[in-house]
C-alpha cells in the first residue's frame, strides 16, 4: 500500500476542518482567516464551509486578540 504524501499546508487544513466538522464550539480568528484564506491560504475553502462566526478576521493588533479571547 502507498503511503500517502501531502503538504504542510494541506495537513492542517484537512485538521482544521475535522475539528470544526466534529465540533460546533471550534472558530478561529485571526488576520485573513477568513475570505482571504489565511496566510499561504492554510485555512482556504473553510470560511465558505464554516462562514464568518467560525472564522473572524481580525485587525492586526496584539491587543485586539486578548480581548477577544477572554470576552465573555
Amino acid at each position: 500500500m502507498a503511503m500517502r504524501t501531502t503538504t504542510y499546508i494541506q495537513a492542517i487544513n484537512e485538521a482544521l476542518r475535522e475539528e470544526m466538522q466534529r465540533d460546533s464550539n471550534v472558530f478561529l480568528m485571526g488576520e485573513d482567516v477568513g475570505q482571504y484564506g489565511g496566510l499561504f491560504r492554510v485555512t482556504r475553502n473553510l470560511f465558505d464551509e464554516f462562514g464568518p462566526k467560525r472564522l473572524l478576521d481580525t485587525p492586526i493588533s496584539e491587543q485586539a486578540f486578548i480581548g477577544m479571547a477572554v470576552a465573555p
